[in-house]
Formats: C-alpha cells, structure tokens, sequence
C-alpha cells in the first residue's frame, strides 16, 4: 500500500489540490481499493469552472483490491473492479417495490475523490472487470449513464433521434440507441470548427450517429427538421429549442446539468399540451445498468476507446485546464494515479 495516498479535489477556475488523505479504516464490508485509472466527468468540469469550494473530483473509477474487511464474500485482494458512485440499497420501501431508481439510502463515495491513491468503498458499489484494460473499463459508469438516459427515453426503432451535446454522455447515448436501432441520428452542439467538435464529430460518426449540426450555422433548425426523440446532454436552458424540434407526439430527455446560470428555461407548455409532447429526466443515481456496459464494453459491441483522447498522471492532472479551457481535440481524459 501507498504509504500516504493522495487525493484531487478542484474549484473554479480550474484550481486543483492534490492533498494527502487519511487512511480509512475499514468497516465489515468494506474493501480498500488502489486506483488505476478514472475518468474526468462533465460533471467534474463544471466543478472546475463554476464551484467555489473546493470539491472532490472523479467517480468513473477501475481499481485493484488491496485489503477486504470481515465480512466482505464477494471481492478479494487482487481483483479488478469498476465502481458506481452510488450504489442502491436493496431494502428500502423503493427498492423493495421494484423503484430500486428512486432509492435514496444507498452506498456513495463520502466525499471521496476517485482520483486518488485509494479510495475505500462498500462491495455493494464494485462490480468484476478481470481482463479489460483499465483506462477502458473506467468508461464503464459514463456508458451505464447512456444506456439509461437511452432506455428512459425508449426511442422507436428506424425512427428520428437527436441528441444535444457531443460530450461523453452524448457520444455514448449515439452508440448505444445505434445499437438499440434508433436513427438515423444528429448530433448537435454549439460550435462549427472547433479542434473539440471536429474530435468529437468523428467519434460520433463512427460511433453510429449520422450527421452532425451545429447551432451558430445559420438555417441549422431548418436543416434538422423534427425529430420523434431528443436527448439533452447539455445545459438546461436549451430545453425548448428541443422542444422546438420536437416532432407531434415526441419525446425530450433531459440529463445534463450546470451550477451555472444556465439551468433554468422557459417552456411553451401550450405548445407541448397541444403538440402531445412529453419531458423527461434522467440522473445517474443510483447506478443502474453496469453489467449491460461492462458487457458491451468487454465485447467491444461499443468501441469506447473513441472517445478517450487524453490520459495524465494524477501528479499532472492540474495540466486539465490547457485541454477544457481552451480549444483542443480532447473529449475524455483519463487520470492515472501511480
């Protein structure tokens, strides 16, 4: 074991702390876990730009056990492991009436940041992931993102689909409702020509989607058209331009959020009532779905390889804000502590 494990915490302006971290104890159930690659989240972005305390970073975590507690049974020391960020309960009123989503009395991180040294989480949150690379299973908890905000939705096969927002979770939900059999598919984010979006276009493109547009375009609405389903990764307030484009009887999904000034909109309710349109939502926890993604991730049914383009050590993970801050061809960095 590391003798003093270190931890990333960040705020905004892209201000980063790696800070030593108190070795936990372990509780009966509880595992010690060596971190071997986790992901930057769009969710830790908008920590590193809009949060004024500092906040533990990373939760798309692949890890090695190092220590078991008592009375752990399904986990020992040498095993590879994905991890979800909050993991349900199994004996809540809601999980007890098959609403396991609506659980709220589940396992989480307290407050640790998964890119460390180590992290220390219940056996509940860990799940095997023997023999795939690590940088590749820690996509496991964006992808069992995707797939819920795709199966939340439930589009219709061979029909329309557009998607806002060509980030990781944009990107996987196109390979995933390509894989489910919806389409043909738009991606749609806000800038024509940027390093980023050229980066992400192409992986949209191979990863199933079928075109790319772009909202400072001129005439891009038009060149749309309607759509029977729309997912929204991407910030709140562009909910009713989705709902603009939203065809008689549709469906919008909403999934991305801000802790800026940007996560309110103004609806046109008359429009959705009249039009039959329907709204919904999608958050990633608890956890749900792993066992689809690591399945899809070790077959390489979804090759999420495409969308990784940049990996950092955790002692230069401070080198971020060169790759968010400013126009570069990264879509997922991967922090690889040790």
């Amino acid at each position: 074991m590391i003798r003093t494990p270190r931890g990333l915490y960040g705020r905004a302006g892209f201000t980063t702390d790696l800070r030593e971290l108190p070795r936990r104890a372990l509780l009966p159930h509880e595992v010690r876990l060596q971190v071997l690659a986790c992901g930057l989240c769009g969710t830790d972005l908008h920590f590193l730009r809009q949060m004024q305390e500092f906040t533990p970073l990373g939760h798309e975590v692949c890890a090695q056990v190092i220590q078991a507690g008592s009375a752990v049974t399904r986990f020992a020391p040498g095993q590879q492991v994905v991890m979800e960020d909050v993991a349900m309960c199994g004996v809540c009123d809601a999980c007890k009436s098959g609403r396991s989503d609506l659980c709220r009395d589940g396992c989480t991180m307290q407050d640790q940041p998964g890119m460390a040294d180590e992290l220390v989480a219940h056996e509940r949150m860990l799940h095997g992931a023997e023999g795939i690379d690590p940088v590749t299973a820690a996509m496991t908890e964006p992808l069992a993102v995707a797939i819920r905000c795709v199966e939340t939705l439930a589009p219709d096969s061979g029909k329309p689909l557009a998607i806002f927002g060509m980030g990781a979770i944009g990107l996987f939900c196109a390979a995933f409702a390509h894989l489910r059999g919806a389409g043909p598919i738009t991606m749609i984010a806000r800038h024509p020509g940027t390093q980023r979006n050229q980066a992400a276009e192409e992986a949209a493109l191979a990863l199933g989607a079928d075109r790319a547009l772009y909202t400072q375009d001129a005439g891009w609405q038009e060149k749309a058209g309607l759509f029977d389903a729309v997912i929204l990764a991407a910030p709140p307030s562009m909910t009713p331009v989705a709902m603009k484009l939203t065809a008689y009887g549709g469906k919008v999904l909403a999934a991305g959020v801000t802790f800026g000034e940007d996560h309110s909109a103004l609806l046109d309710i008359n429009d959705m009532v009249f039009g039959k349109k329907s709204l919904l939502t999608s958050i990633a926890e608890p956890g749900l779905h792993f066992p689809l993604a690591l399945s899809l991730i070790r077959d390489q049914r979804i090759d999420v390889r495409r969308i990784i383009t940049h990996r950092l050590p955790l002692e230069k993970a401070g080198e971020i804000v060169n790759l968010y801050e400013k126009d570069a061809p990264a879509i997922k960095t991967v922090i690889l502590p040790g």
